[in-house]
């Protein structure tokens, strides 16, 4: 899957990460820190803008990148609004 849209995210209001890629079930976003399996997570998308919205997910794990100093995490998405879900895939669409 072509990586073709990077958003901003806060994570828990903590850390900052990006968000690589979306669909109507999965996030995968790289962040600073490992998320174990099940974790839940509040995800602010575009943080500090007047386009922020949070989202929340269930981590379901986590795997350091080749950099070395970020990790690759896949979440899966809980109780979503239908308007952010229309968001989610509006922002990750190709085109």
């Amino acid at each position: 899957m072509a990586e073709t849209q990077r958003i901003p995210i806060r994570i828990g209001g903590t850390f900052a990460g990006v968000a690589v890629s979306s669909d109507a079930n999965l996030l995968h976003f790289h962040a600073p820190k490992a998320f174990p399996p099940g974790q839940p997570l509040d995800v602010t998308l575009w943080p500090d803008t007047p386009q922020a919205f949070t989202v929340q997910v269930r981590s379901i794990g986590s795997r350091l990148r080749d950099d070395q100093t970020t990790f690759d995490v896949r979440a899966r998405l809980v109780n979503l609004a239908r308007e952010a879900r229309t968001q989610l895939l509006e922002a990750f669409s190709s085109g």
